[in-house]
């Protein structure tokens, strides 16, 4: 039933004035009557004459201060938000024993400073180690490809702890169960909460860095089986790209077999990268943060001309809400379709076509973006190669479309 708007007004002001003038709590009572807060958050809301008077309930002083009654059981509470952004409560004594002064004593030199305390727990010193150092990470970190191990094998079983605190054993029964079946990603987090315990130790010296090589010699060494990422061979390449469509993802699948590219470049692609006949990859999304030109063949532009029209903010390959393409969906697309390969192993079948047609090393080499020659080398010879890479790339996509001609 809904009341009168302007009766149920003049209710909540008479109701405020009764409050005001006999000190009852306003969040408690009125909050009741009115559905909702009257008057503002303030600090000291309550009195000794109401602290012993009040009834059943929480009762709130104000800055996290409150006052529980219940039957004859009487107490005070805290409540605070931690440095690592967490709500906590606890629990200032009993009353009468501790009087509403010294609740509030307590509350201006406890717990609740704590929100504004410098948290030494594993959680905040690695948020404080990838601040200080995301200037040397890939996109500054924001990738999370540093955290990812961090927060899967560290955080979970550490991130509470205090790292001044932790131990020899702390750190080894999070590791030892998944050091030799987790093999690359517990070695790496290890070697993360090593960095992070070095960086916390210039403040903290009475940390134990040590702690982490003496971990790693007890876990002793790993089994790691390397496990190339799964290709096609180049010789059933054709085949499978007389069969791709006019998709987004199936013209990303399209463009990266014909450029050899990893499949970041493909994704972020943006309209404006293409000029002609070459693709001007942006630094931020290469591996090696170098910016990296590709020569396109015929049938790459035409698949670039094919993808405008469905361009969304910018991006070639968009999967909606102009977002772009995620980096599984070529992979699921092709495993849909029954092929074990992945994106990334056309790379491989582009390398091992060029070796066994006997393309030139180094134009194979350098149409992948990997490093040739000694850093002294390099930095002589600075030429990209770009119209000596285009013969290459060109005589690729005549091997990958031969299918298509075919047809």
């Amino acid at each position: 039933m809904r009341c009168n708007a302007p009766y149920h007004r003049d209710t909540i002001r008479l109701v405020y004035i009764i409050l005001v003038a006999f000190h009852v709590p306003e969040c408690n009572t009125a909050q009741q009557l009115s559905g909702r807060h009257i008057g503002r958050q303030m600090k000291h809301k309550l009195s000794k004459t109401m602290v012993e008077k009040l009834g059943d309930g929480k009762h709130g002083d104000g800055e996290g201060l409150y006052f529980f009654v219940r039957g004859k059981s009487k107490s005070w509470s805290l409540r605070f938000t931690d440095a690592d952004g967490r709500r906590r409560e606890k629990s200032l004594g009993v009353y009468p024993a501790v009087s509403l002064e010294e609740a509030r004593k307590r509350r201006d030199a406890g717990p609740g400073k704590l929100s504004g305390a410098r948290s030494h727990t594993m959680r905040a010193w690695v948020g404080r180690w990838l601040k200080a150092n995301r200037h040397d990470l890939k996109d500054s970190g924001r990738a999370g490809r540093w955290l990812s191990p961090v927060k899967v094998h560290v955080l979970p079983a550490l991130g509470r702890r205090d790292v001044r605190e932790l131990t020899f054993e702390d750190i080894h029964a999070a590791f030892d169960p998944i050091w030799r079946t987790k093999t690359s990603a517990s070695a790496k987090a290890l070697d993360r909460l090593g960095k992070v315990l070095r960086y916390a130790e210039t403040e903290l010296p009475e940390i134990d860095v040590r702690i982490v090589p003496r971990v790693r010699a007890r876990l002793g060494n790993q089994r790691h089986v390397v496990q190339n990422i799964p290709s096609m061979p180049w010789a059933e390449v054709p085949a499978l790209y007389a069969t791709l469509g006019d998709t987004p993802t199936e013209l990303a699948l399209r463009l990266l077999i014909l450029t050899a590219t990893r499949s970041a470049p493909v994704r972020f692609a943006h309209v404006d990268q293409f000029d002609g006949d070459v693709w001007t990859i942006p630094a931020a999304n290469m591996k090696n943060s170098t910016q990296f030109r590709v020569p396109l063949s015929d049938e790459a532009m035409r698949v670039v001309e094919l993808a405008r029209p469905l361009a969304r903010e910018g991006f070639l390959f968009c999967a909606y809400k102009g977002k772009p393409i995620s980096d599984a969906a070529m992979a699921h697309y092709l495993a849909r379709e029954g092929y074990e390969a992945r994106p990334h192993g056309f790379r491989s079948s582009f390398r091992t076509w060029a070796e066994e047609t006997q393309e030139p090393w180094h134009l194979a080499e350098t149409a992948l973006a990997h490093k040739i020659g000694s850093k002294t080398e390099r930095s002589y010879n600075r030429s990209d190669l770009l119209e000596q890479r285009r013969a290459v790339m060109d005589r690729w996509a005549d091997h990958v479309t031969a299918k298509c001609l075919e047809a």
